[in-house]
Formats: C-alpha cells, sequence, structure tokens
C-alpha cells in the first residue's frame, strides 16, 4: 500500500491476513492475530525486501506492528482510526445495531470501525482573529522581577501592579573566539558572523523612586548575542562560553540576530549597528548601507544590508548610507514616520561617534536626493519600490497569522512583534524568515492593510542531510483540507473589517511573490536554499477557493486516489449528483444516511469509495 488511500483497509479475515505499508521513509508490516509462525517469517523477509529495495533516508524507520499493538505513528496514518485521547472524537453507542453474532465477518469490520464519528475541522473565526495583541509585549523577567523594557514598570493599581524604575549601573562586552573569550571596548557594535556576550549591570528602586536607590543592590545579567551567519558550532560556543563568564551565577539570556529584545536593545541606547561579517572582514572605511530598526529612539538600532544597492530602500522607513570616511547621509522615506526619522539620525549620530573616521552627517529625503548620493549605489539609481506617489498612509503595522490543525481542530497563531510599542506603527516588523523558516508546507495569512495575502509554502524534497523525501497521498490530502479552511479563514478575516472596505485577496506561493508582496519585509532573499522552482504565480484567492466549491463528481473522480480536492476521503458518495447516486447505490441520499454507520461503510467499500 502506498498510504494514499486516508482509511484503514479493512477486510474479511483480516486476522489471518498481513499488509506492508510503505510511506518512503516509513516501511510497516502488519500482521494480523491469526497468522501462523511461518507466515509471520515469510513476511518480515519480504518486508525486508521491499524497504530496502528503495532509496530511502538514513533515519529510514523499518518496523513489525502487531494487530491491536499499533503505535500512534502508525495510527496517524489513517483518518479514521480511533484515538481515545483526540477531544474531537466522539464515541457512539448504536442501540440499533445487529448482534455480534448475526453479522458477516465484512459487516463486523464495517460495524467496529464506524463506532468512532470525527467531528469535521472548521474555518478559524475572523472575529476572534481581528483582536489586537496587548500594546505592549511581555516584559523581560530576571531574579523573579520585570523589567519591562529594561527601565522598569509603571504603578497601574487597577492590574495591581506596583511600579518601579531599573538603572543601568554598567555595560561590558566580550568577543566569543576560537578558543575562549575576550575584552571587546567597541561597545554597541556586533558582526553578522560573531558571537558575543554582553554584561548588563542594572539596580532596581522600588515605587518608581530613583533617590532611593542607594538601598538597592546591584543586579546582573548576561545577554549571550549570535549573529545570523554564526556556524551552529559557533552559536553552541556562545552558550558554553557565557557559562564561563559569568562569574556571579547571574541570569543568562540567549539572543539572535533579529530576535533582539526592548530590555537588550535599550542597553546602548539607540547606539547598536550590526555590520555583515566578521570583524576580520573590517571594512570601516568602505561603503555601506544600513537599514534603521526600532519603535523607540532608545531601542533604535543599525543593520547593515548585503550590498550597496536600491533595491534594499523602503520608503517605510529610514536608512544610513556610509560614503567611505567622509559622510553619513541619513536617507528617510517619504513615508517614513517620527520617530523613525529621529531615531535614524540619532543612531547615525552615535555611529559617528564610534568611528575613528568621524563622517559628516547629511540628511535627505525621497525625492529630493542629490546626484553624489545616488553615485554610491551599485549601478546608479535604479528602479525601487517607492510610494513617492503613493497616497496611502499605511497607519497600522502588517499583521501575520500562521494557520495549522491540532487534534483535527484548525487553528491561527498570530506572530508577535517583540520590540512593538504604545502609538508607534512598526513599518517592518516581520522578516522573511518567519515564512520560509517554518515547517514546510506552511500556511499564512499576511494582512498588508490594503491587501490580504494567503502564502503558500512548499513540499520539502530534500532533508538537510541530502536524503530524499517521500511525501504520501494521505499528506497531501490532509493539506489540501488545511488549505481550503485557510481560504476560507482568509475570506472571514476580510468580512470582518472594520472599514468595511473590498480589500484585494490574493494567493501567493513560495518563490513566486510579486513585487508588492517581497516590500512588506525589510529585506528579500531570492532563491531560497530548498523552495522548487516552477511555483504557480499569484491568484486571486476567490478563484482559487472556487476549486473547492464543486459540489459534484462523476464516480471515476471519486474512485481515483488522491480524491479530487477539497473533498471528504471518508464521505466521497456525498459528491455524486443526485442521479447517479441513485444508479450505484439503488437509494437515494436520505435513504443512504438514515443507514447504520456500518452498513454505509459497507457500501463505500463496495464501490471503492474509501
Amino acid at each position: 500500500s502506498s498510504g494514499i488511500n486516508a482509511e484503514w483497509p479493512l477486510r474479511p479475515g483480516d486476522n489471518k491476513q498481513v499488509y506492508c505499508f510503505d510511506y518512503g521513509p516509513e516501511v510497516y508490516v502488519w500482521i494480523g492475530k491469526n497468522v501462523d509462525h511461518h507466515d509471520r517469517k515469510h513476511t518480515m523477509i519480504a518486508g525486508r525486501t521491499i524497504f530496502e529495495g528503495s532509496v530511502r533516508p538514513n533515519w529510514a524507520i523499518y518496523q513489525r506492528i502487531a494487530s491491536g499493538l499499533e503505535t500512534s505513528l502508525f495510527r496517524e496514518k489513517f483518518k479514521d482510526w480511533p484515538d481515545v485521547n483526540a477531544t474531537n472524537v466522539l464515541t457512539v453507542k448504536n442501540s440499533c445495531a445487529p448482534k455480534e453474532n448475526e453479522m458477516s465477518e465484512l459487516e463486523r469490520a464495517c460495524y467496529y470501525l464506524d463506532k468512532v464519528v470525527f467531528v469535521d475541522m472548521e474555518p478559524c473565526e475572523g472575529a476572534e482573529m481581528r483582536k489586537l495583541l496587548p500594546e505592549e509585549p511581555a516584559g523581560l523577567v530576571l531574579e523573579m522581577t520585570d523589567v519591562g523594557r529594561g527601565k522598569g514598570l509603571a504603578t497601574d493599581l487597577s492590574q495591581d501592579i506596583f511600579g518601579h524604575d531599573v538603572e543601568t549601573r554598567g555595560v561590558e562586552m566580550w568577543r566569543i573566539t576560537d578558543t575562549a573569550y575576550e575584552e571587546y571596548p567597541a561597545l554597541g557594535l556586533f558582526y553578522s558572523g560573531e558571537s558575543f556576550i554582553v554584561r548588563w549591570e542594572y539596580r532596581v528602586m522600588q515605587g518608581g523612586k530613583k533617590q532611593d536607590h542607594e538601598t538597592g543592590r546591584d543586579r546582573m545579567a548576561y545577554f549571550f548575542w549570535q549573529g545570523s551567519d554564526c556556524s551552529i558550532k559557533e552559536k553552541g560556543k556562545s552558550a558554553f562560553m557565557t557559562v564561563k563568564v559569568d562569574k556571579e551565577r547571574a541570569p543568562q539570556v540567549p539572543l539572535t540576530q533579529f530576535g533582539e529584545i526592548p530590555a537588550f536593545l535599550q542597553i546602548f541606547d539607540g547606539g547598536m549597528c550590526v555590520f555583515g561579517g566578521k570583524i576580520s572582514d573590517e571594512r570601516l572605511s568602505e561603503k555601506r548601507l544600513f537599514l534603521y530598526m526600532g519603535e523607540l529612539e532608545s531601542e533604535g538600532y543599525l543593520t547593515e544590508c548585503a550590498t550597496v544597492s536600491c533595491v534594499y530602500l523602503r520608503s517605510r522607513t529610514s536608512f544610513v548610507l556610509q560614503e567611505s570616511s567622509d559622510k553619513l547621509f541619513v536617507w528617510h522615506g517619504c513615508k517614513s514616520r517620527a520617530h523613525t526619522v529621529k531615531g535614524a539620525y540619532r543612531a547615525a549620530q552615535q555611529l559617528s561617534q564610534k568611528l575613528d573616521i568621524k563622517p559628516a552627517i547629511i540628511e535627505v529625503q525621497e525625492g529630493s536626493e542629490p546626484p553624489e548620493f545616488w553615485s554610491l549605489f551599485e549601478g546608479g539609481r535604479v528602479s525601487y519600490n517607492s510610494y513617492l506617489e503613493d497616497t496611502r498612509m499605511f497607519s497600522k503595522p502588517i499583521r501575520i497569522f500562521k494557520l495549522y490543525d491540532e487534534n483535527r481542530v484548525f487553528k491561527y497563531q498570530e506572530l508577535e512583534y517583540k520590540c512593538r510599542a504604545p502609538s508607534s506603527v512598526a513599518p517592518f516588523p516581520f522578516f522573511q524568515s518567519e515564512l520560509y523558516g517554518a515547517e514546510q508546507p506552511a500556511l499564512f495569512i499576511v494582512d498588508a492593510l490594503y491587501t490580504v495575502y494567503v502564502w503558500v509554502g512548499w513540499w520539502t524534497e530534500v532533508s538537510p542531510d541530502g536524503e530524499q523525501i517521500t511525501h504520501t497521498g494521505s499528506a497531501k490530502t490532509d493539506f489540501t483540507e488545511r488549505y481550503k479552511l485557510t481560504l476560507k479563514t482568509a475570506v472571514s478575516y476580510v468580512k470582518e473589517d472594520p472599514t468595511k472596505e473590498n480589500i484585494p485577496m490574493l494567493v501567493v506561493r513560495a518563490g513566486n511573490e510579486p513585487l508588492e508582496f517581497k516590500v512588506l519585509f525589510p529585506w528579500w532573499k531570492d532563491n531560497w536554499p530548498g523552495v522548487p522552482e516552477g511555483q504557480e504565480g499569484i491568484k486571486p484567492l476567490a478563484e482559487e477557493l472556487k476549486q473547492f466549491l464543486q459540489q459534484e463528481y462523476t464516480l471515476q473522480e471519486l474512485q481515483q486516489r488522491p480524491p479530487p480536492p477539497g473533498c471528504d476521503p471518508l464521505r466521497l458518495e456525498l459528491y455524486l449528483s443526485t442521479t447517479e447516486f441513485q444508479e450505484v447505490f439503488k437509494m437515494s441520499k436520505s435513504q443512504f444516511q438514515s443507514l447504520q454507520p456500518w452498513k454505509q461503510k459497507k457500501e463505500r467499500i463496495r464501490f471503492g469509495l474509501f
């Protein structure tokens, strides 16, 4: 069996039969209770031949399964396998069922399989998804004290919160080397190919009274920061070295590049800057382009773009362009908000102070750039996605929801931007890696304010070890069901839009996203590793949903494996037309539904609709 059928293939005399299920990386030999010893032995030999006869990953599973002792990994391959732990399974007691000794073996098998009824998954509620996350993200808790964004908490008696201030007393940094760690004097300057340890010394003043700080005690926290270009070995080394540096046995907080939290960013008071590469690649006198990130001036930071190219420019934020050793241009996009403009200039000032070259700072506005500015870009001034002629306000940040099912309950999870701030609109709260780094094939709904997208991932064909991955038909059927529910959820979400505007809904697929989608993120990497070529292009959601709204199919179409998109593999007979249903089953649909479940199962098996 290839695993395409979603139901357990029970037949008369199954207790005397054996089955071999080949799922690619998993091969199972199921043995009935009444199979004799001689047949068991030859069955295992035959199963081993099947297992070794195909190319499989080195972690592939070959397992014998005894009747009645099926593992959860095996049971989950079948949609109709009873799961006593699942909350969505209802056990039905049928008082009208015939007595067991009056049923044939086939009828008995069908009856016991139908003692479990599965509840259909439903789309998520759009009204529930419209609810906003709290304005403030969760604060950092150190030694049982919530330090908030690193400044403390305000008093809020309605929530029984008694405020306190947090004062920074000192900061030290160490750089992780090949064999040890070394003191690092350039506070706030990081590199994407390096790992660093930051020691934060702070004091908590209860009641928010700074004059009482002498009554407190100095506390420590260690952050070990890992650049996005660090190897796995280097990342592990940073955690080990942090333990060696931490003499006070203080709390240790791991952080990755682009995953920084407000309490860490505020340590550098808006002066953090991340260069690309390693310190050994230092090019402080060369051209560099930096993107400004952050929602508060004290938490703002600069991060270097891969190249000095116009394709990185975004009208909704600000950039810093370093021209050799003479000048720093601070470029503000036409939709850049006030806090971003102020924060970018402040970050440029701090960068200028930390560089030995002390360049002059020149502010330029999008649309009023001098020729000298464009001459610094590779290839000069080229077309980029500019909003100069766009009248839209972009008064809200984008929202992204991940859609998935758990125990056959369809759910959503909104991605959370850890640095969000009240009354501040984040231009780029998320990164491409949050879509592409999810387990694939993933499904996301991206609310871009003026357009709602459904983003569809891809089927991974090769494992990280280079092994070929085989996907079963049942896995693809499950994904099709989730995809249909995601489309319906997007429709429900748009219907609950408070503006009641006619918002476009589009479906985009990994590797073939339009430019309008890519510029929702601070930068975009094409040719992501593992993404197959030839993915479908952008499609209107209504057109894509239409294929799941077809209500009738012929018997021959329903007998195909996998079944047509959107069809419930456990109730395929419902998709027959009224006329053909009568011709096949010799009864009407209402009469069929009035049959006992075990009789319905028997009829499905008879006509290959299982």
